[in-house]
């Protein structure tokens, strides 16, 4: 991660991927699981939301240091919440 920017643009890339994802499944299923896919788009619109107001209001009184680890720990979650929501999207669609 090399800047706020970034990891911003990240945040929407990714988030925007799962949705359209979802939306995709949920336009093939047709009727079928569609209450448990609108949900997934909720969770992740409101961890996209979460997400944002993190990185814009990092911890103050932070050195360099310990405000990278922070911005590392917001990808971390991120990847590990995308990952997750793939899962639960594969197994509802099975």
């Amino acid at each position: 991660m090399a800047s706020k920017k970034n990891l911003k643009k990240d945040i929407n890339y990714l988030t925007d991927e799962v949705i359209g994802t979802c939306l995709m499944h949920e336009q093939m299923q047709s009727a079928k699981n569609q209450e448990e896919i609108d949900g997934l788009i909720e969770e992740m619109l409101l961890f996209r939301e979460e997400l944002i107001e993190k990185l814009n209001n990092p911890p103050t009184g932070e050195n360099k240091k310990s405000l990278k680890d922070y911005y590392r720990t917001l990808y971390g979650e991120l990847l590990e919440k995308v990952n997750d929501t793939f899962g639960k999207l594969n197994a509802i669609t099975e």
